[in-house]
């Protein structure tokens, strides 16, 4: 990120509020993600990336990226501060 970019947002948000904005985001999205048969589950925590599990029709589906990217978007929205989301492995 360039750091001209990376002044107007201010500070990254510190591990814990990542950690906790993620929980929120993945309660927030879950309803939808199990009508469908999955689920999400936070995994961990590495710098500005975001480890997420998906479990149940979500590990076959064709659309687990567009899941993922819209974690991504809501996280990003929650914090004010890019973020990657990146599944994790079994």
């Amino acid at each position: 990120m360039d750091d001209e970019v990376r002044q107007s947002l201010g500070p990254m948000p510190d591990e814990a509020t990542i950690r906790a904005a993620s929980l929120q985001v993945i309660e927030e999205l879950r309803p939808g993600v199990r009508r469908d048969g999955g689920d999400l589950l936070f995994v961990g925590i590495d710098g500005d990336k975001v480890q997420v599990r998906l479990t149940g029709a979500c590990t076959t589906c064709a659309l687990a990226g567009q899941t993922l990217g819209g974690v991504r978007r809501r996280l990003v929205q929650v914090l004010g501060w890019p973020v990657r989301v990146v599944p994790a492995s079994a």
